[in-house]
């Protein structure tokens, strides 16, 4: 019997930024996210300006898209601010290597006036 081998390899590239996503004051947007990995996983979502919300993770099945919720709150006391931006970032657990990946949306807030 011939037994033959064969080294294989492969390369991956980080998640390039996507966006901006723009949010009107006082609405929500859906940013599609697919978990890549073949299990379950737990992510953890983050946004960078305090008038942008967003849960603070979601268990998404292996390979599945999902729909992640942005709201923009626009300015507390309702009056017309000038466009935001922000950043929300899903990121996944470490692996077994110690790393974490990161995947960043950019988003836009304005106003109902602009």
């Amino acid at each position: 019997a011939v037994v033959s081998t064969q080294s294989t390899g492969g390369q991956c590239h980080h998640p390039k930024p996507q966006g901006p996503f723009t949010i009107r004051a006082g609405q929500s947007i859906p940013v599609q996210f697919k978990n890549v990995f073949p299990v379950p996983t737990t992510f953890l979502l983050s946004v960078d300006n305090p008038l942008f919300a967003v849960k603070q993770s979601e268990l998404i099945r292996a390979k599945k898209t999902i729909n992640i919720m942005v709201t923009y709150n626009g300015s507390p006391s309702g009056q017309s601010l000038p466009a935001q931006t922000g950043k929300l970032t899903i990121t996944n657990p470490k692996n077994s290597a110690g790393q974490a990946v990161h995947w960043v949306f950019y988003l836009k807030g304005i106003s109902e006036k602009h």
